[in-house]
């Protein structure tokens, strides 16, 4: 049994980080020091429903915003020659009181040298074009009036890059993620909210770089060419008609496909959603357990947060060394999976349920993940935490001598991707010294004030693009405690109230 632990510890070591992504091989995380069997003091157990009286019920979702900008892909994918031709449509309102004079279009592909072909743009209102960078700012004439809508049609042509990551292919699968353009948010006063990708020293990438607004996705996929029995995951369900597969994904921030010609699939359905997995061949034993965490990680979330709003949640099998979070749609790194054992000490317990959390916080309440990471991200691997205390307290002591302690984080919690020190300083940081500022807000103002919040900002938050002072004046307003003490200790720049 030792021999098994101390595999799990150098396997977690290795595959620790989830939601970066690379650009080239990741970094090998430190070994932790911390032994497994060293004593940390245990959490208190979550507040039952019936204890939390304070707590806010789930109730029903608030409302979408009205006019949320619409795309329509029609795409064919030819598999085996690695390309994808595309016709969007964007439906874009004005949402502001002010006329706009442009409209800003972020293109992700063009972060990969010959990877996008740029067709066409036309539109009735659109005029000149500029580029820079993966940024094109498309000239209204005339401008467009609050409260009007205008159509901008892009037609362009992907060469998918051969590379183990969220966007390109390799020998296992086709993966697209941050696949077309998009419209980022708009703010009043500040302008288009836009972000540069950061890559390190290492050649790695640091954190995730969209702001995305929610908005709603309408997808006609075709295949055309040689490859035969390909298996599609995506943020949604899809229905197959004639000659193509439709799909649908309403108040999202992105939609993505992983398809593969060697997914081994199976699906269950629990608690009105359809959950599935994809998985390689070799991972076929591991596709009962990620449902089963899958099971739990939503029961659990559904309490915390409110229900899980989706028909379908698919969780796929990455052929990379990364995780990575879309709406509807989880990679796993093949690495975590690989390291499989008999759950709780293993990586897919401690992984699963950090991406699930991610369907609240990232896609339905959304943050700036460049400028504010440690809103999704810090909460995310603080859930982690959660998920063993709810379904495996007596292993709780093990996540956070592994997971956080042994790596002795160190860092402000409040850093941008920006931050000096690259990516292992950004996850140190962000990701565990994140988890330990949840932890010490929680012990600060009580279980039934800290959940009472938390369930809160997420109602208030749903669909939105949140900031650190909306999550903290949620938790002010439940506790009245004074927050100075963490605030200073956790945050570089923490907000006055």
């Amino acid at each position: 049994m030792r021999k098994t632990f101390f595999a799990l510890i150098i396997a977690l070591s290795l595959l620790l980080s989830a939601c970066a992504k690379p650009a080239a091989q990741p970094q090998n995380l430190p070994t932790p020091v911390a032994q497994i069997e060293r004593a940390t003091e245990i959490l208190p157990s979550l507040p039952s429903q019936e204890a939390a009286t304070s707590t806010p019920t789930a109730g029903e979702l608030p409302p979408a915003p009205e006019n949320r900008t619409i795309y329509d892909l029609d795409a064919t994918l030819d598999y085996a020659q690695h390309t994808v031709s595309v016709v969007e449509r964007i439906t874009y309102t004005n949402r502001t009181d002010q006329a706009m004079n442009e409209l800003l279009l972020l293109v992700p592909p063009r972060y990969f040298e010959g990877a996008y072909s740029q067709g066409s743009i036309s539109g009735g209102l659109i005029g000149q074009s500029r580029e820079n960078g993966i940024q094109t700012m498309l000239s209204l004439e005339p401008a467009l009036q609050p409260g009007a809508s205008t159509q901008v049609q892009i037609i362009f042509t992907l060469l998918l890059p051969n590379r183990q990551g969220v966007f390109g292919w390799s020998d296992m699968q086709t993966n697209l993620v941050d696949w077309f353009p998009i419209i980022p948010p708009f703010n009043p006063g500040s302008g288009w909210q836009v972000n540069e990708r950061v890559v390190d020293a290492t050649n790695t990438i640091v954190g995730e770089y969209i702001a995305a607004e929610s908005a709603d996705f309408n997808l006609q996929l075709r295949q055309t060419g040689s490859a035969q029995n390909l298996t599609i995951a995506a943020s949604s369900a899809g229905t197959a008609q004639s000659d193509y597969i439709k799909y649908s994904l309403p108040f999202a921030r992105s939609f993505s496909l992983s398809i593969s010609d060697r997914f081994v699939s199976q699906e269950e359905t629990y608690q009105g959603v359809t959950i599935r997995t994809y998985v390689f061949p070799q991972h076929r034993d591991a596709g009962q357990a990620i449902i089963d965490i899958a099971k739990n990680a939503l029961d659990l979330f559904s309490d915390l947060f409110y229900p899980y709003p989706r028909e379908t949640l698919s969780l796929v099998a990455a052929d990379f060394l990364h995780n990575m979070e879309t709406d509807g749609m989880l990679l796993i790194s093949k690495g975590v999976i690989d390291f499989y054992r008999d759950a709780p000490l293993n990586n897919l317990t401690i992984l699963v349920p950090h991406e699930i959390s991610h369907q609240w916080v990232y896609s339905l309440v959304g943050n700036d993940p460049a400028r504010e990471p440690w809103l999704d991200e810090a909460i995310a691997t603080y859930s982690e935490a959660l998920y063993f205390e709810r379904f495996h307290p007596d292993h709780l002591s093990w996540w956070w001598a592994n997971r956080v302690d042994g790596f002795n984080p160190s860092g402000w919690v409040d850093s941008t991707t920006s931050i000096p020190g690259g990516y292992t300083y950004y996850r140190d940081a962000v990701y565990l010294n994140g988890a330990k500022f949840l932890q010490s807000l929680r012990e600060l103002v009580g279980d039934e004030a800290f959940f009472a919040a938390l369930k809160q900002y997420t109602l208030e938050n749903t669909y939105k693009i949140t900031t650190q002072v909306d999550f903290l004046r949620a938790i002010r307003a439940y506790s009245g405690a004074d927050l100075t003490v963490p605030l200073r200790k956790y945050l570089e720049n923490p907000p006055t109230f």
